[in-house]
């Protein structure tokens, strides 16, 4: 027999609540970068408020310095070291809809009914990955105004603001910079190495309970790390095997883990400059929501039937950005080929 209303509504519920919990494991599988910031500590909720707003350091403290140890005159001017960069709140929605005529075409069986929401269900629960997985990558202050501030952002370059804050405008305008090469093209060890050995350099026991801002994670498409590798066949090293279990492919570059995902952008035809390779320091990015992790669901969630049509709908919503505190401990090259 067919399911009624209630049970109806009930395996919908059920459904609704499975997207929720399985999208961090759908982004596991195709993103290992969404899989670090769907986790705590990268993960932070936020109360609420307009915006999302981040505590930032940018300039160093100018009240020190040697004096005699006696009369001499101490510094006790007041000297701004931190703001805040801010944030919108970005909002994405996944609707399942299940109509008449699906119903109608299950026949009269309680097990097509089931059959029919989890296929649908699946559907959107890849679709949502495969979404949030490019969006990632993508900006939210150009034509796509709605999208996530991605690396696109995050990576921008000298001149435009980024959390409110204009690298120009500070007294040291390389504090609010991430490290960017645009001129090269081969991909080999010693190349790669000059930005990795400046990004460690620069993080490695930062001295706060963070410990140290140095680059933990590396992430390119399939092309670009299969070029080094083919540039390093006798001396490849590949990532841990608990990462390899959990689905990720990948292989070590100076101890640092390098993941494989395709949505990092390049052309990957061996002819055009433009695949990207980003050094990262996971420390300073995070995934800040409001709705949807960790079992806060959204109260526009929605699992019912549409008044006026014969239709049955189920939405679920997901509140938040992913956003930067430091940006200067993260590096992308922008032009590799071959």
């Amino acid at each position: 027999m067919a399911l009624s209303a209630d049970q109806l509504n009930e395996a919908l519920s059920v459904a609704h609540d499975a997207i929720r919990t399985e999208i961090p494991d759908q982004f596991g599988q195709a993103n290992a970068l969404f899989n670090k910031l769907s986790k705590k500590p990268n993960l932070e909720y936020v109360s609420g408020g307009t915006q999302i707003k981040q505590p930032v350091e940018i300039a160093e403290n100018q009240s020190e310095g040697f004096y005699d140890g006696g009369f001499g005159v101490i510094d006790t001017s007041a000297n701004q070291q931190l703001s805040f960069a801010t944030f919108d709140f970005k909002y994405f929605y996944h609707n399942v809809s299940f109509t008449l005529e699906d119903f109608t075409k299950t026949d009269n069986t309680a097990n097509a009914v089931k059959s029919l929401i989890v296929a649908k269900i699946e559907g959107a629960k890849n679709k949502a990955t495969r979404t949030l997985s490019s969006a990632m990558y993508g900006s939210g202050s150009d034509s796509n105004g709605n999208a996530l501030n991605g690396f696109e952002d995050i990576f921008a370059a000298s001149g435009t603001a980024y959390g409110g804050i204009t690298n120009t405008d500070l007294d040291d305008s390389s504090t609010w910079l991430t490290e960017i090469d645009t001129s090269t093209n081969t991909i080999n060890y010693a190349n790669l190495n000059e930005v990795v050995r400046k990004l460690v350099a620069r993080g490695q026991r930062y001295g706060n309970e963070i410990g140290s801002y140095a680059p933990d994670m590396m992430v390119s498409n399939s092309f670009v790390q299969a070029k080094f590798l083919a540039s390093q066949q006798s001396n490849q090293r590949f990532i841990d095997s608990e990462d390899l279990a959990a689905g990720f492919a990948g292989c070590k570059f100076n101890n640092i883990n390098w993941f494989v995902d395709e949505y990092s952008p390049g052309s990957a035809d061996g002819s055009t400059a433009d695949n990207d390779l980003y050094i990262l320091s996971t420390p300073t990015l995070k995934m800040c929501y409001k709705y949807g992790f960790e079992g806060k669901t959204a109260p526009m969630d929605f699992n019912s039937r549409i008044p006026n049509q014969a239709i049955q709908t189920n939405q679920t919503f997901l509140v938040g950005n992913m956003v930067c505190t430091a940006r200067r401990y993260n590096g992308v090259f922008k032009s590799l080929q071959s």
